[in-house]
């Protein structure tokens, strides 16, 4: 992996952004992500913890610097399933839970239909026990946004 200057952190007015569509979408209360930074990539955002050492730390070439935790896609913010499953569990909207027929669905052909009373955008996906990743709802129908093994090794 090439190694890339340390990101930049977001500006307040960008931070107010993120927070507000994590808040909007997935219900995450804004304290959540108060003791991180928020770092910018070209289409990536990351999350490091606050550090009085940040200067300092951009004197180096990283080749990753905290969680990835955003992509932007278009003209969208897509979480990762890394950050869903590690931040999930304060989430409070747009998780839809699963049972194993429609992971293995899932699994097999990457979508499945689907109805629910959710407005179209990216969902939090889980079974009964954990949260597996991210996925996008149209209406009528599920795309999956997370590797087929995170569902395989619920069923070896």
């Amino acid at each position: 992996m090439t190694k890339k200057a340390f990101p930049d952190e977001i500006s307040l007015e960008e931070k107010k952004e993120i927070i507000s569509f994590l808040k909007e979408r997935f219900g995450f209360n804004e304290e959540i992500f108060a003791d991180f930074v928020i770092l910018k990539g070209s289409s990536t955002f990351w999350l490091f913890p606050k550090t009085t050492h940040l200067l300092s730390l951009k004197k180096l070439t990283p080749e990753v610097v905290g969680l990835l935790f955003l992509r932007k896609v278009s003209d969208y913010l897509k979480p990762t399933s890394t950050f869903l499953q590690r931040f999930g569990k304060y989430a409070t909207k747009n998780i839809i839970q699963l049972n194993q027929e429609q992971l293995k669905l899932l699994q097999e052909r990457q979508k499945i239909d689907i109805e629910l009373d959710l407005a179209p955008g990216y969902v939090i996906i889980r079974d009964e026990d954990w949260i597996l990743g991210c996925a996008l709802y149209l209406p009528g129908k599920l795309f999956s946004y997370f590797e087929k093994k995170v569902i395989k090794n619920l069923f070896d």
